[in-house]
């Protein structure tokens, strides 16, 4: 495989710590002028990736009529988020409650508010806050909702020692097929900070989904996959973004691929599904020869990874073999891995030609929230209105 570890301790810096950072880094003074990268957000109910303003947006028309969420230094949180370099803006946004009470808890700190509309909370923070704050907000006829925000500092982080148990415990839970126990997880790590505990269950999480979907439990091995990706969506470790990614390419949540290291086979995949056709990949090396990624994944998954890489090669009859083969995979009648499989069929048919295969693809897609106007605008020549 891709050497994620090497990849990351490589990059320490443009990584950050072991959390994602809700604050751009700034650029060197020597560096050339040049567009900068697009923040790519996470929608905190349906994980789909947006760019910069659209989330606000997709939460207001697809998840209203009634949400709240936290926006802070102008990033909106799932539930975790770490300013690196201190709270700048904690901003709670109502949709659809007149108002609600907020508790604001810290190390020796402590204060409830009631209110109404958007409001920024930084105000009610002492001044250079640092460390855990807790933001509940209970809104006047719904359930609370909880936020963790880290400010300037972060708590201890034993990520060695627990990568090491979580692949020695997924792999004995797998050799065994016995079903994941999260006690037993929990118990051969003793005194798990709230992070720790969060990252462990995660990979708990994820574990258990595929246990459930080798047990043809396949409705709550969807929940729990949903889950595992919540649990581990902040954490910025190889081993969380290898299992990231797996999860990203099963959910159709692409926008975690930026994070496989730009060497893998996998940033092939980043590219073709987060990138306008035509787009090109060259790959860097060979090394990955059976699983691209650093964590478990299932077997569809990994095959999809590597046609994916071969539609950017120079072997037409193998990328060919390889989608005809996916094709029939039982896997692939997945929705998501059905979408997946008419994009390559749609882009392949439509490089090569052939107008009428492609059409056939793509009318498949029109309706596709991610990939529906580019089946329109090949349909009809322009896109979806």
């Amino acid at each position: 495989m891709a050497d994620w570890k090497d990849f990351y301790e490589d990059n320490r810096e443009s990584w950050g710590q072991y959390l994602d950072s809700l604050d751009a880094k700034k650029r060197p003074r020597e560096a050339p002028k040049a567009a900068p990268s697009p923040q790519v957000q996470f929608c905190p109910l349906c994980h789909g990736a947006f760019i910069e303003d659209g989330l606000a947006g997709h939460i207001r028309s697809v998840h209203g009529p009634q949400h709240i969420y936290l926006r802070v230094n102008g990033r909106i949180i799932r539930d975790l988020g770490w300013a690196e370099q201190g709270i700048s803006e904690l901003r709670l946004v109502e949709l659809g409650f007149s108002d609600a009470t907020v508790e604001l808890t810290a190390a020796g700190f402590r204060k409830e508010l009631h209110v109404s509309g958007n409001e920024n909370l930084r105000r009610s923070l002492p001044s250079r806050f640092e460390g855990e704050l807790t933001v509940r907000v209970t809104p006047s006829s719904a359930p609370t909702r909880q936020f963790t925000v880290y400010a300037r500092s972060l708590p201890e982080f034993r990520r060695d020692d627990l990568d090491s148990l979580i692949r020695q415990m997924g792999e004995e839970d797998r050799r065994t097929g016995a079903m994941p126990d999260v006690g037993r997880w929990r118990g051969r790590i003793g005194n798990l900070g709230a992070l720790e505990q969060r990252y462990l269950d995660g990979f708990f999480e994820y574990t258990h989904s595929f246990y459930l979907e080798r047990q043809g439990q396949l409705r709550f091995a969807k929940q729990h996959f949903e889950d595992a990706f919540g649990f581990l969506l902040p954490f910025r470790t190889p081993l969380a973004h290898s299992a990231q990614c797996v999860l990203g390419i099963r959910m159709n949540c692409f926008g975690v691929l930026a994070r496989a290291p730009s060497d893998s086979v996998v940033a092939a995949s980043d590219k073709f599904f987060n990138e306008p056709f035509p787009a090109e990949w060259r790959r860097a090396s060979d090394r990955d020869t059976e699983n691209p990624f650093m964590t478990y994944a299932d077997e569809f998954t990994i095959r999809l990874v590597f046609v994916t890489a071969s539609f950017y090669g120079d072997d037409k009859s193998a990328f060919e073999a390889g989608l005809e083969a996916l094709s029939f995979h039982p896997s692939a009648k997945d929705q998501n891995n059905e979408d997946k499989l008419a994009l390559l069929k749609a882009r392949s048919h439509r490089r090569c030609g052939q107008v009428v295969e492609a059409c056939r693809a793509y009318e498949l897609l029109r309706y596709h929230p991610l990939f529906g106007n580019e089946a329109e605008e090949y349909l009809h020549g322009k896109p979806r209105e």
